[in-house]
């Protein structure tokens, strides 16, 4: 769910100078959650197949360990549900399996109640909210992808803007770029790498270090709904006192299948 506020309230970008006015922040927010609204209910005929990856490394830069995971993804009134069904190249045992639908079953039972929904909603706009506050937008500018119109803009910190929590901590930490689809105010991409470390309980529980690097990208399906295609990111991390992790992780969206009463079509993922 992190990642999904996060791209909301970054949608909430203001407004710069050009030959034609950009958008309204107000409007780009609204036009961001609009979209996702209408696209709840077609986000339910979408299950994918998504391929983790995590990466333990060394400190230089080569593969100490890795984890891999195949999850089937599908959606309960707008809200993401992972079904992990192999780690490691291997199915899951018996047992784990077992589990595993014990887990997805709660889920599904969770998000199937809208209270819970609008609970769930809620939260991801208290974030938004939260952290704006926390990042400048600057040299906002148009290009175009695919025949669409896209608002970019570079982040960074607002040295006026005093963080408390750790969320916020967070995003004043940043630095980087994002692509607005002007239509429907939906980011469809972020690069952001942080400028300084980020202590969590003040350095005792977890230090995230500087230079963190996430980049996520989103793809408007042909019936207008956007799914995440790729998440990645790599750093450097110190936990629990001792540990000096680096890592480095990939999330990719392999191939949905979208069902209809009539038909079933599969939809192949984009090429990098």
């Amino acid at each position: 769910m992190f990642c999904s506020a996060l791209l909301l309230w970054l949608a909430s970008a203001p407004n710069a100078a050009g030959d034609k006015p950009l958008p309204d922040p107000s409007e780009l927010k609204q036009r961001a959650m609009a979209s996702m609204k209408k696209s709840e209910s077609d986000l339910e005929n979408y299950s994918c197949a998504v391929h983790e990856h995590e990466y333990d490394l060394n400190a230089d830069g080569s593969v100490k360990r890795e984890r891999a995971t195949v999850e089937d993804r599908f959606y309960i009134n707008g809200m993401e549900i992972d079904h992990v069904l192999a780690r490691d190249g291997k199915d899951l045992s018996p047992g784990d399996a077992r589990r595993e639908q014990e887990h997805v079953d709660k889920e599904v039972k969770k998000y199937s109640d809208l209270k819970n929904v609008e609970k769930q909603e809620r939260e991801d706009e208290k974030q938004v909210d939260l952290f704006l506050r926390a990042l400048r937008y600057s040299n906002g500018r148009r290009e175009s992808r695919e025949g669409r119109s896209v608002v970019v803009y570079d982040l960074s910190g607002d040295p006026s803007f005093h963080p408390r929590k750790i969320e916020e901590r967070f995003a004043s930490a940043l630095t980087g770029r994002i692509w607005l689809d002007e239509e429907s105010g939906t980011p469809e991409e972020l690069r952001v790498q942080t400028t300084r470390d980020v202590k969590i309980g003040g350095g005792l529980l977890a230090n995230l270090h500087k230079g963190f690097q996430l980049h996520v990208v989103q793809q408007r399906q042909p019936d207008g709904v956007w799914l995440t295609k790729s998440v990645e990111g790599s750093g450097d991390a110190k936990a629990a006192l001792f540990l000096h992790p680096r890592f480095r992780f990939r999330e990719d969206l392999e191939k949905c299948h979208l069902f209809s009463v009539t038909t079933q079509q599969k939809v192949e993922a984009p090429k990098q």
